[in-house]
């Protein structure tokens, strides 16, 4: 595909509408859906043109309190353009992510890891893992460090301040606008392309060493065939994670021996050894303290 192609990406804006608002054609008659339908033919090709031209600046965020959670949702209309701008973007991903990032490869990234997991269980028989969850990743990513990265590996101005503006938007909340210095919107075309950017330093860090390494979002596992491959890995994992104002959940991170399997990314990985115990810590603990059953793991949302 051209990048940048005027007429494509009119394609791909006007395909995507059309799911969007038949799935929502019943809606009330003064929802904003019809009227962006029926003015399609204006928005779209001037949202495409600002594109074109890097001058891309999207509404701002919309803010919306539920009893159990906040949600930061994009305009319709960005949320084509920022597709659009994905579908341009993804060319250059095989320059740019590291190829241990399977959430780039969309639905099916959790059977490519799945795969390749079990190529190893099986072939090099690892003995001790490190599964590692990221403490509400997306709303602790700072902007600055964001786009200091965009500006690292796109060298290309327009798409450097087309992102930028996409990163620092402002939300309007029921108390007014806010411009935080931290967070993405975790439901935006572009998130995970986001997080693919900014823990990069951390899939490029294992590159080189002599263990299995896969990232999907924020969830990490590591195989290592030995305790001290496990120590090592661990202790460079958490100087990453602390360069990036990163941490770790407790509650979801493990590290230990896999004689009791595991799970990960919602599978269960059986036992590689006869033994039904698991030593195991929390990730972010010096030392393994303590055995436990598989059980036990999984009633903490680990493996």
């Amino acid at each position: 595909m051209r990048r940048w192609d005027r007429l494509q990406m009119l394609e791909i804006g006007h395909k995507l509408f059309a799911k969007i608002h038949k799935r929502k054609y019943h809606s009330h008659h003064n929802n904003e859906i019809h009227y962006m339908a029926r003015e399609i033919e204006e928005w779209l090709p001037q949202g495409i043109q600002s594109m074109i031209e890097g001058r891309y600046t999207p509404r701002c965020l919309k803010r919306y309190y539920f009893q159990d959670e906040m949600v930061d949702q994009l305009h319709l209309s960005d949320r084509v353009f920022q597709h659009i701008l994905l579908k341009q973007l993804k060319p250059t991903f095989k320059h740019v992510m590291n190829q241990n990032c399977y959430h780039l490869n969309g639905p099916t990234g959790v059977k490519y890891a799945t795969q390749r997991i079990k190529q190893v269980l099986q072939e090099d028989k690892p003995k001790y893992l490190i599964r590692a969850d990221i403490k509400s990743f997306y709303k602790s990513i700072p902007h600055f460090k964001l786009v200091q990265d965009i500006k690292k590996y796109y060298d290309d101005p327009k798409v450097q301040a087309m992102l930028e503006n996409i990163i620092t938007n402002p939300i309007d909340t029921p108390r007014g606008y806010k411009n935080p210095g931290h967070g993405i919107a975790l439901r935006g075309p572009l998130s995970q392309f986001f997080s693919g950017i900014y823990l990069k330093p951390l899939d490029d860090a294992f590159d080189q060493a002599d263990v299995t390494y896969l990232r999907y979002q924020d969830d990490i596992l590591i195989l290592c065939k030995t305790k001290r491959q496990m120590n090592r890995c661990r202790r460079r994992m958490m100087e990453v994670l602390q360069e990036r104002h990163l941490s770790l959940s407790r509650k979801k991170s493990r590290m230990g021996c896999i004689n009791g399997g595991f799970h990960f990314l919602g599978i269960d990985y059986l036992p590689t050894q006869t033994e039904d115990n698991t030593n195991v810590t929390h990730a972010n603990d010096d030392s393994i303290t303590h055995s436990t059953t598989v059980h036990y793991l999984y009633e903490y949302g680990g493996g």
